[in-house]
């Protein structure tokens, strides 16, 4: 089971948030991702939600720097360059209520990978 140490360990961009914090999400996303998962998975997807539910919330920066909420930084990642470190947000061409509700996971790129290992784990059933 992922504790704050390793979950930052893994994504050492929430190092400044708080570890009380980290484990409050952490226990969030344990809940979620339980025992029906593969074991191999599990771990694996309970850090990646929680990561996409704080970068949701705001984090780092809301702790970093005081950026108020998820507005700050984040959306659907656009382009990604890791050299000299970029990111563009994609701006969403509507906000309204339709679509899925798993379609909030792939405004982060923590949620995308989730999504991920939900479909691997969790595959569609096709009744013939």
């Amino acid at each position: 089971m992922p504790t704050p140490t390793t979950f930052k360990a893994r994504f050492p961009e929430f190092i400044a948030v708080s570890d009380a914090l980290v484990q409050l999400v952490l226990n969030d996303a344990i809940d979620q991702v339980g025992d029906t998962w593969l074991e191999r998975d599990r771990a694996r997807a309970q850090m990646l939600l929680a990561a996409h539910i704080l970068t949701m919330e705001g984090e780092p920066g809301r702790t970093e720097n005081g950026s108020s909420g998820a507005t700050a930084g984040t959306g659907i990642i656009k382009r990604d360059k890791v050299g000299d470190v970029e990111t563009e947000f994609a701006v969403p061409a509507s906000s309204g209520s339709g679509g899925s509700a798993l379609s909030a996971y792939a405004r982060t790129f923590y949620g995308q990978q989730y999504l991920e290992l939900l479909r691997k784990n969790f595959p569609a059933v096709a009744v013939v």
